[in-house]
């Protein structure tokens, strides 16, 4: 948590109200740093600002891609001075005016997902002076993103008739969490289709846009911020490849640089059942698809009386009336009160863009940012209540 420790939290708390969430731009550039100097000479890193668009601002003067898929996503892109030449323009929805919005700003890459794309970029370049853009063109892996193989040709062929176009490479992405076998084939499926793809079309390009999925261990009560293994055993892979990699990460980038801070509005229950109310929930935390109850992520509780001999096994349950709102089945804390707080690390991927938030219309936690000993206030709590009913003043 930056230079913010854990006895800075009851003065943040009464400055800011709870819940919050604390995103330390500190450690994002240390992990981003620590990422890159990983890579090989033929990777780019690819923050996918889905997992939290607050750290486009801060990332946004390091040497790396942006990924974007939604026109929101690329208005947050605009709004904090990110420069066109670093974002990838990718999703599976654009429509012809988001295309011809992304060419208009001279984006870095517009992905195709479908032929659908490639009619809209084709309306575009024949009503229009053109200009060189970099497109990649995404192949499915069986699901609903991308292209077929036999798509992926067509696109190519009508590709080859715009001099302005420059066909940087195929995209592919599979999904999150993923082994290093698993990872080890799919390199190899997507450079034997590319290596054939070249050889019968006639194109030449070496670049591969590429989501390695690569895992962040939420659970196993260590700090994984600094665990880099998978990484360089995935390294391994790149280092002996032909192709240029541009490789998109999200969790992996995003995960340690955030934690979530929340009050004990209430314990009950008995020697048996031991519950700790708290002001957040399952609507904030999320950890991976929203995985919560049965596993316990890395959770700090500060105030209380941490010296007491007494030790009980709490169920952190949340402000949600869902008996689904458990976020913790056992939680170790010593003499838990009402006004305490639990901090929640490792938060900073997904939580403040997956959560639930509209449910049963309780407020969007505050957003800071903390660099250094400063506090930045990026967002205020905001209500829902509003947006679930008859618009009043809440």
């Amino acid at each position: 948590m930056a230079e913010i420790e854990l006895s800075g939290i009851p003065q943040l708390a009464e400055k800011y109200g709870t819940p919050f969430y604390l995103f330390d731009e500190d450690e994002l550039k240390e992990r981003v740093a620590q990422i890159k100097s990983r890579l090989p000479g033929n990777s780019r890193l690819c923050y996918a600002i889905k997992a939290n668009a607050f750290a486009v601002g801060m990332l946004k003067d390091d040497d790396i891609l942006f990924e974007v898929c939604s026109p929101g996503e690329l208005t947050i892109c605009e709004k904090a001075g990110l420069s066109p030449s670093k974002i990838v323009f990718s999703g599976v929805c654009k429509t012809f005016e988001d295309v011809r919005r992304a060419y208009d700003l001279k984006v870095n890459t517009i992905t195709l997902e479908s032929k659908t794309h490639l009619a809209h970029l084709v309306r575009v370049l024949e009503s229009q002076e053109n200009h060189p853009q970099d497109v990649i063109i995404r192949l499915t892996s069986g699901n609903q993103f991308g292209m077929s193989e036999r798509d992926v040709y067509d696109c190519v062929a009508e590709l080859k008739k715009y001099e302005s176009i420059n066909i940087r490479g195929i995209h592919f992405f599979t999904g999150t969490q993923k082994k290093l076998k698993k990872i080890a084939e799919e390199i190899t499926y997507i450079e034997s289709f590319c290596d054939t793809l070249q050889s019968e079309t006639g194109i030449t390009f070496s670049s591969i846009e590429y989501g390695p999925g690569l895992g962040y261990d939420y659970f196993s009560g260590k700090d994984e911020s600094r665990n880099f293994t998978d990484l360089e055993e995935f390294v391994t892979l790149m280092e002996k490849s032909r192709y240029d990699y541009v490789l998109e990460m999200g969790r992996y980038v995003a995960s340690s640089f955030g934690t979530y801070v929340t009050r004990i509005m209430d314990v009950k229950g008995d020697e048996k059942n031991r519950y700790c109310i708290i002001d957040g929930g399952i609507n904030h935390i999320n950890y991976y698809g929203q995985m919560m109850g049965m596993k316990n992520p890395r959770t700090c509780h500060a105030a209380g009386n941490p010296s007491s001999s007494e030790v009980v096994d709490c169920t952190i349950a949340g402000s949600l009336c869902t008996t689904a709102d458990v976020v913790l089945r056992k939680l170790s804390l010593a003499s838990p009160a009402e006004g305490d707080f639990l901090a929640f690390r490792d938060i900073g991927a997904y939580s403040v863009t997956e959560g639930i938030y509209l449910f049963l219309s309780h407020p969007l936690p505050a957003i800071l940012k903390a660099s250094g000993k400063d506090v930045e206030l990026l967002r205020t709590a905001q209500e829902t209540c509003i947006l679930n009913g008859v618009p009043v003043n809440c």
